[in-house]
Order: structure tokens, then C-alpha cells, then sequence
């Protein structure tokens, strides 16, 4: 017994005297944010695509008649321009001027043998005025009425024929069948050619045409003559090329039609931009920027369909593709769905799911839960009160 009541004595002093562990409060790291106070407004859809430069109207020249070149236009090299009605070559016509007397002259023939024909008759109607004892055809024949006919119809061929000479003589010039600039040409004095024989090619400078691919999914947001548009002009468009390192130049456009087919390799919908004056040849030479150049290839940027009442926020705030975190009162995280109605840039602009005065983190965050207590970074909090200030300030 007395063992046991020594036992209980030193079981009890050893735990008296056991070390006593400190005590430490566990800081929990605070999270950091930056938020976006929203607001609501009118935005105007803007679409960035890439095109190449086409122009609206090709042709590969011709001649139609054949013979030696003995004159070629000045401007008659790759790069040159020429005006509707401009003679691109001659080709040597006296050939064909004497093929147009040689025809007149026949006809002064065929006029004449006319001429007898018609005196024929009269002295046949003369002759045979009084007999009645002559079939129908017979008296047909002897008033020459068949061979009245066979020589009219000599005079009719040979006009015909001597408009068909007057028409090769004048085809004997070669013109330009609209404003155009050289893309190639295969020409030169002395050489002969054919209605087969490659001349020049031609490119119209009055219009070009930008042929530009843009996701389906976007077409809804532009204007389309033809699809959702009535006219001949849709959406307005800025055509941006480069022009070095540091300068570019735009040239205004507008869309006119949407190709039935898509992209065969990525799908996409190929939308055609017009271009008006491309060359800047309307303005004067001092004015002119660096002229669109066929095959180039360059940023288009569409305006579309205008968007009431939606709310923008930056890409990076967008988590699983339809939610945002917002920041409450109490500086809580709070996640709400969200409805996407248009993607932008950097931007995508929301029509349900934030109020605006909503502060939403500008990027979404890895591991967040709802009600995670966070703290507004200082340059958010105080671009957030500039904003206040700026809206609830007098305006005079």
C-alpha cells in the first residue's frame, strides 16, 4: 500500500513540472487584389481582322485583230497608269483601210446592178401590163421581181461586210477599257500579234477590294449588304498598313459581301471591304499617302453593331468562361455568373451578372472561395476613389 500512495506522489509531481508549450496566434497571409469598379455604357463592337489586298477588276488584254505594233503608249510598262479610252498600241491598219475601199467600192457596184434592176422592171411592167393569159409566177419572173430581190440582198451583204472592215480598222487601236494601272505587259514595237496574243494586264484603280477572314461567330456584330443589311455599303472599315518601322497609313473602306464559303483551312468566313480611290489618284499628288498595293497583306478593323447598357471587364477577370469574383462591402470575395455578349482585345463586355458600382478582381484568382476575406491593393483603392470623386464632382 505504501507503494502504491509513493507511486500516485511521483506521478503527480512529474506532471506538475512538465514544460509548457507557448502560445501563438497564427497569422493568416493577407490576399491582395486589384478590382474594377463597373460601370454600364453604350459600346460600339469593334472587329480586327486580316486581309489581302485584290483588285476589283482584272484584265488580260487582247488584241482583235492581228498585224504589226507600230506604236505602244508611254505608260505601257509595269507600273504605269493609264485613263479609260487611253491607246495602249496600234496596229498597222493599212491592210485593213484598204480592205474597207475594196468594199466600198463593191458596194458602188452592187448599188449600180440595183439601179439596172429596178430599170428592168419598169420596162417588164410596161411590156406585160396588158397579159392576162401568164400564170402567177410566171409574171413574177418576167417583172425580174427575183432578180429585184437576189440584188437588194447583194447590197444588204455587202453593208454588212463593210461594217464588219470599218470595225476591224478601228480595232486596229487598242484601248484601255477603264482608269487602270499596268500590273504586267508583253508588247513592243514591231512585233506582230494576234487575237490570241497576251497584250498587257490591267488592274482598275477606281476600287480594290480587301478580302478579309473573320470567325463566323462574329459575323453577327457587322453590317452586310445582302444579309442583314439592305444597300450596297455595310460596316465601316479602316484599312492600316505599314509603311516602315514607325508610320503606317489608313485608307477608309466599307464592307460589300460576304463570300458563300468559308476558309477551307481555318473555316473562317471570307468578308470582302471596298476600298474607294486606293491610290489616292482623286487627291493631289502632294496629299497622297503610300497608295494599297494588290497582294498586301493588312489590318482591317470593322465597326459594328452598336451594344446598349453592357458592362466591360478585363479578359483576365473571367473565371471558367461565365463567372467574375466581385468584392463585397466587407471585403469578401463573391463569385456571380456572368452573360458574355461580345469578346475584344484585352476586353469582354458583359450584358447580366454585375450592377454597376460591382468591384470585380481584375484577374482571376487560383484557389479562391467564396467569402475568402482579401484586401484592395493600395493603387486600386486609390484609383477607386478618383473614380468616386471624378462622377460625384459638379459638372459646369
Amino acid at each position: 500500500m505504501l507503494f502504491l500512495v509513493g507511486g500516485g506522489l511521483i506521478a503527480q509531481a512529474l506532471i506538475a513540472s512538465k514544460p509548457q508549450a507557448a502560445h501563438h496566434e497564427v497569422e493568416v497571409p493577407i490576399t491582395y487584389v486589384d478590382v474594377i469598379e463597373v460601370r454600364r455604357e453604350d459600346h460600339r463592337a469593334r472587329v480586327k481582322a486580316m486581309g489581302v489586298v485584290r483588285a476589283e477588276r482584272e484584265v488580260v488584254l487582247q488584241p482583235e485583230v492581228g498585224g504589226r505594233v507600230i506604236e505602244t503608249h508611254p505608260q505601257m510598262v509595269a507600273g504605269g497608269r493609264l485613263a479609260k479610252g487611253d491607246i495602249l498600241i496600234r496596229v498597222d491598219a493599212r491592210d485593213y483601210s484598204a480592205q474597207v475601199a475594196a468594199v466600198q467600192a463593191e458596194l458602188s457596184q452592187a448599188s449600180l446592178a440595183l439601179r439596172e434592176e429596178k430599170s428592168l422592171r419598169q420596162v417588164a411592167e410596161h411590156e406585160w401590163k396588158d397579159r392576162a393569159d401568164v400564170s402567177a409566177d410566171t409574171l413574177d419572173f418576167a417583172l425580174r421581181a427575183p432578180h429585184l430581190d437576189a440584188a437588194n440582198a447583194r447590197i444588204s451583204s455587202v453593208r454588212t461586210r463593210i461594217d464588219k472592215a470599218k470595225r476591224d480598222l478601228q480595232r486596229t487601236s487598242l484601248r484601255a477599257p477603264f482608269d487602270a494601272i499596268v500590273l504586267d505587259e508583253a508588247i513592243d514595237i514591231g512585233q506582230m500579234v494576234g487575237p490570241q496574243t497576251p497584250v498587257a494586264r490591267l488592274a482598275g484603280t477606281e476600287r480594290f477590294w480587301v478580302q478579309v477572314s473573320i470567325p463566323v461567330d462574329e459575323l453577327a456584330m457587322l453590317e452586310v449588304p445582302g444579309v442583314n443589311v439592305e444597300g450596297e455599303r455595310g460596316s465601316i472599315a479602316h484599312v492600316v498598313h505599314q509603311t516602315s518601322s514607325n508610320n503606317q497609313t489608313v485608307h477608309d473602306g466599307y464592307a460589300v459581301r460576304l463570300a458563300a464559303t468559308v476558309e477551307e483551312r481555318g473555316r473562317m468566313a471570307q468578308l470582302f471591304v471596298a476600298v474607294d480611290d486606293p491610290m489616292g489618284l482623286a487627291r493631289p499628288i502632294a496629299e497622297r499617302g503610300m497608295p494599297l498595293l494588290i497582294g498586301r497583306y493588312v489590318e482591317v478593323e470593322l465597326e459594328g453593331r452598336s451594344m446598349r447598357d453592357v458592362i466591360a471587364v478585363p479578359r483576365s477577370a473571367i473565371a471558367d468562361d461565365s463567372r467574375v469574383w466581385i468584392v463585397d462591402p466587407e471585403q469578401r470575395l463573391r463569385p456571380r455568373t456572368i452573360e458574355i455578349v461580345w469578346r475584344e482585345h484585352a476586353q469582354v463586355w458583359i450584358s447580366k451578372g454585375l450592377e454597376p458600382g460591382d468591384r470585380v478582381v481584375g484577374r482571376a484568382l487560383a484557389g479562391a472561395t467564396e467569402g475568402m476575406k482579401v484586401s484592395i491593393t493600395p493603387a486600386a483603392a486609390a484609383a477607386a476613389a478618383a473614380a468616386a470623386t471624378a462622377t460625384d464632382a459638379p459638372k459646369g
